[in-house]
């Protein structure tokens, strides 16, 4: 199973954003992604109507999250990015085979895939990142 490009991008700018103290502007986010502008606006844009960011103007404007990390799962992320894992047929009950022997194989996993996308949040993330890198403290 993989991520699109759109969620790897786009759960790197949720990370960045809570690991900053202060608002990030778009400029900032691509020196530090190294992603052309234009794909950091898309994404911060789905992310925005995912209710994941919010957006301030001016002088020290930028991009903060909407909601404290601890409440933002990575699922909410995925949802937001219109992405997330693709499960066969077999699981919504559209496979045309009666006799598939995968769908209850497939159904756990993807109800396994689902509980864990829904129960990590972005601080799990940072603690994560936090305590394997040595940077001290926990948000």
């Amino acid at each position: 199973m993989r991520l699109s490009t759109r969620a790897t991008y786009g759960m790197r700018l949720c990370f960045m954003l809570a690991l900053s103290k202060a608002p990030l502007s778009a400029a900032q986010l691509v020196k530090q992604t190294d992603v052309s502008i234009k794909y950091i606006e898309q994404l911060l844009a789905m992310l925005r109507r995912g209710n994941i960011v919010t957006a301030y103007r001016g002088k020290s404007g930028g991009y903060v999250l909407s909601r404290d990390p601890k409440d933002i799962t990575v699922g909410d992320m995925l949802s937001a990015l219109d992405d997330g894992f693709d499960a066969p047929a077999c699981v919504w009950g559209t496979c045309e085979d009666m006799y598939c022997p995968n769908r209850n194989v497939l159904n756990k996993l993807n109800d396994g895939i689902n509980n864990v996308l829904n129960s990590v949040t972005l601080l799990d993330i940072v603690n994560d990142y936090r305590s394997n890198c040595g940077v001290g403290g926990r948000l």
